[in-house]
């Protein structure tokens, strides 16, 4: 779990550096891109831990999103405290394929854009009309994460890879000491 938290929490600053990078422009006539890859490794990451841990690291994470990113408190927790839930669902009824995972991924990203746009609207701080919300801050957002995602699809499977063979390893020492301790005996 140590690797997946780095590797997310690589992913979050990398969004902190993109932020940085290209920022929003406030007038709701520009084209926005909001950068996710820290969502879209931790959505890949959680599918592999149990929901307990799952659970932790989205609240956990949506915790950082909080205090270091938005400098809202607890609106982003709470919304990645759902998608651990939603993400939990939908992962139980896929597979491992670049295709899946990308989709995954992207309506993850959704969801969460329009979890975080129908709370602005409730709470008077935007007026955008839905239609102007899809084409300039939807529309760029899933179009740049989508191809953004698919190499951190492609980074997960290595850290999945070489936490396997990590642990194959250390199976495979822990029955040479077994074998070495019956054959004293």
């Amino acid at each position: 779990m140590l690797f997946h938290s780095l590797f997310i929490l690589a992913c979050f600053l990398l969004d902190g550096l993109i932020m940085i990078l290209f920022p929003n422009s406030f007038d709701p006539y520009a084209m926005t891109f909001v950068p996710c890859l820290g969502l879209s490794a931790l959505v890949l990451a959680s599918r592999h831990m149990d929901k307990t841990d799952s659970l932790l690291m989205f609240l956990m994470f949506g915790m950082f999103y909080d205090f270091f990113v938005t400098r809202e408190y607890l609106i982003y927790a709470l919304i990645f405290v759902l998608l651990s839930f939603i993400v939990r669902i939908w992962s139980n009824h896929m597979m491992e394929s670049v295709l899946e995972c990308l989709l995954l991924a992207i309506s993850t990203i959704f969801v969460k854009e329009l979890i975080v746009y129908l709370y602005m609207l409730m709470s008077q701080v935007t007026q955008m009309r839905i239609a102007l919300w899809l084409t300039n801050r939807l529309f760029l957002t899933l179009l740049i994460n989508g191809v953004l995602v698919v190499v951190i699809i492609f980074e997960s499977r290595t850290i999945e890879d070489y936490i396997l063979l990590r642990e194959k390893r250390i199976r495979k020492e822990e029955s040479i000491s077994w074998l070495d301790l019956l054959s004293k005996h």
